[in-house]
Parts: C-alpha cells; sequence; structure tokens
C-alpha cells in the first residue's frame, strides 16, 4: 500500500530528528491511511506513538471537531503522547481523570480540539455530559491497549465504543497482549488487521543475578557501579516500599528520586522533570509507572522485586534502550525466587544472561566463562 504526506509534515519530521521511518511506522501508516481496524505488537521504544501520530497530524485541517480519541491508562502515558504531539500541533488537548472537569469543558469550549488524549473514564464522562461529540470521529486509538482492556477499564471503552458510529475505526497498540485481550477486541471488529513487529531500535541486554536478601540492595549498587549507569530506575512490587528503599540511599553520591501512587499529578510530574534533567540519578517506583515513562538516555533498569509476569517484565525493561541507545537489564533473584524468575523468563521469551559480582565488587558473565572451558 502506498501513501503519501504532506510536505509541510514531512519538514517538521525533519526539523524534529525524525529521518527515515521505523518498521512499525512503516507496517502501521498505510493501513491507518485506509482507516482499517488494527492491532500492533510492537517492542517498547520501537516507535509506536509516531507510527499512529504521522497519519493523524498529516490529516487534521482545523475543522474545531474531535476527530481523533487516543485512549490510555496512566496520566503519564498520556502527558508524554501529548507532549510528542505538541511537538507538531496545539490541536490537541490532554483530559486526565481526578482534574476537575469544569476546567477541562473550559477548554474544550475555546480551544475546539481535534485531538483529545485522556483516560477511558474521563472521556466517558465528558461524552455522558454531551461535551464531547463522537459524530465526527475518524479513529479511535487505545494506546497500551493490554492496559487499557483491563478489567477497571475495559466497561468504559465499551461504553466509549457504544456512543460512537460502528464504522468508527479502531487502533490497539501495545508492546504486548494476552490472548484474552485479541478475544475481547474481535467482539467489537470482525475486520481487523494484525500487525506485529519484532524489530527492537535500541540495544538491550538482559541479565540475572543470584543474590542473598541481605545484600540486595548492596549488590544493586555494585552493578550499577560495574555497569557505569548513569541513570537507571528501580522497579519494585508495593507502593508502601518505595520510601523504604529510597531511604536506603543515603550514602549515594547520586539524585535519587521516588514516583508511587500517593503522588499527585504535580508531584509526579516535578519529579520526572527533575529525573529527566539529571545526568548521574535513580529513580525508584511501581510498575504503574513501567508504562509512559520515556526518558530516553535511562541506560539501566534493575528489576529489585521480579516481575509477576513476563508482559510486566516486558514492559519495565522498556524503559530502557529507548530509540538507538543501548541499555542494561538486571534482575536480582534471591534463591528462593528461582522457581518464579524461570517462569518470568520463559513467559517474556528473552535470553536473559546469568551474571555474578567477584569479591572486589566487579561484575563478571558466565556465558563469558563457560565459552573460555
Amino acid at each position: 500500500m502506498e501513501f503519501k504526506l504532506k510536505q509541510s509534515l514531512l519538514d517538521q519530521l525533519d526539523k524534529q530528528g525524525y529521518g527515515k521511518l521505523l518498521d512499525v511506522q512503516e507496517q502501521v501508516i498505510p493501513h491507518m491511511f485506509s482507516k482499517e481496524n488494527i492491532v500492533v505488537e510492537a517492542p517498547t521504544g520501537s516507535g509506536k506513538t509516531l507510527a499512529y501520530a504521522i497519519p493523524i497530524l498529516n490529516n487534521i485541517n482545523n475543522d474545531k471537531n474531535v476527530k481523533y480519541i487516543i485512549l490510555v491508562p496512566t496520566k503519564e502515558l498520556g502527558a508524554q503522547i501529548t507532549n510528542e504531539f505538541k511537538k507538531f500541533t496545539d490541536r490537541i488537548l490532554f483530559l486526565p481523570d481526578q482534574v476537575g472537569k469544569e476546567r477541562q469543558i473550559d477548554n474544550l469550549k475555546k480551544k475546539k480540539p481535534e485531538i483529545l488524549v485522556g483516560m477511558p473514564n474521563r472521556i466517558f464522562e465528558l461524552i455522558v455530559f454531551g461535551k464531547i461529540k463522537l459524530n465526527h470521529l475518524e479513529y479511535l486509538i487505545i494506546d497500551e491497549g493490554d492496559k487499557v482492556l483491563k478489567r477497571e477499564n475495559q466497561q468504559y471503552v465499551e461504553e466509549i465504543l457504544k456512543s460512537s458510529l460502528k464504522s468508527t475505526p479502531l487502533a490497539f497498540f501495545s508492546a504486548t497482549f494476552r490472548p484474552i485481550d485479541q478475544e475481547t477486541i474481535s467482539q467489537y471488529r470482525k475486520d481487523i488487521v494484525y500487525i506485529k513487529s519484532k524489530i527492537v531500535v535500541g540495544e538491550i541486554k538482559h541479565y540475572y543475578l543470584m543474590t542473598d536478601e541481605k545484600r540486595k540492595t548492596q549488590n544493586m549498587f555494585k552493578i550499577l557501579k560495574g555497569l557505569d549507569a548513569k541513570k537507571s530506575i528501580i522497579f519494585i512490587n508495593r507502593s508502601v516500599g518505595v520510601e523504604g528503599l529510597v531511604a536506603r540511599f543515603n550514602q549515594q553520591t547520586r539524585e535519587v528520586f521516588k514516583l508511587h501512587t500517593d503522588m499527585d499529578m504535580q508531584q509526579r510530574k516535578t519529579v520526572l522533570e527533575k529525573f529527566r534533567n539529571s545526568n548521574y540519578s535513580i529513580l525508584v517506583t511501581t510498575d504503574v509507572f513501567s508504562r509512559g515513562l520515556d526518558i530516553p538516555d535511562t541506560d539501566c533498569v534493575i528489576h529489585y522485586d521480579l516481575p509477576k509476569t513476563g508482559n510486566i517484565y516486558i514492559h519495565r525493561s522498556g524503559r530502557t534502550g529507548r530509540g538507538f541507545r543501548k541499555g542494561s537489564v538486571v534482575s536480582l533473584v534471591g534463591e528462593s525466587e528461582k522457581q518464579q524468575f524461570y517462569d518470568v523468563r520463559s513467559m517474556s521469551k528473552l535470553h536473559i544472561g546469568q551474571i555474578g559480582l567477584r569479591n572486589d565488587g566487579s561484575i563478571f558473565y558466565f556465558t563469558k566463562i563457560l565459552n573460555k572451558n
């Protein structure tokens, strides 16, 4: 399928430093030009946002009707997507939940945006209030589709679909989709094009370290030093553990930031801005923020607590190696967690090599030792 982009958009893309289209973009754009229903599975950092942004940007024409809605599972992802679009257009409005509806309604009236980004519950709420009209909707995009289709959001997605025309095309994007997600999507639309890109733009190396629980924090810092990690994200499983883990970092010379669900939106935004602008730092967070954190120079991800599934492992790990950069991912595995780790590794379908620590704290790689024998 052939498609032609407006010269003005091509000039903007060039100005923003985007060169040749990436694999997922080349696959997606023609289908969106043809307004087909699509399900797109591609690795994190592979260019999925721009894959749907380009056809949208090519088609907006300042007609003051809502033509595109992008549903997201988290405020962080919504803000990131909105900022990406704002490099090219001001015809977009972000509608997070837990923010005053009256102000959002005023912005809808004043700005008359063509593109809306928001959480499913807030978008549906504004549809019910009659503040968002769907009669001109040209595409409904569901980013991080596997997360949006979970129970707490799915009912709102289905109500939004009922409120829109049956002919409105749908586009689902994620790094991973569960079989149940595909079953659900097939109930929404029958004529679906499935697109899968396995091309990873960056280079991510995956490792695991067997560690005594009492030495986990100490060993983590040895790994960060051994990998010469400048900017790292540390994932744990529960928000209540963030403060406690950060408290153990007092002796670190690098800055340490924390991000958890008890923080309000402005606090989260401030933390992310500081982390993004830092040169030598650590961010401690949870799975809630394993999506939507696009900080390109993050060079290391540590699974301090093991993720519960292979999908969570993939999304967490995708916070590094973004764009054309390199990244390292290390899982800290206690003796009692071996089977859980093996299950996660099997589900992720990734090669995760074992590393160890010498007495001086330096890293050695088991594969290299085995190859010498």
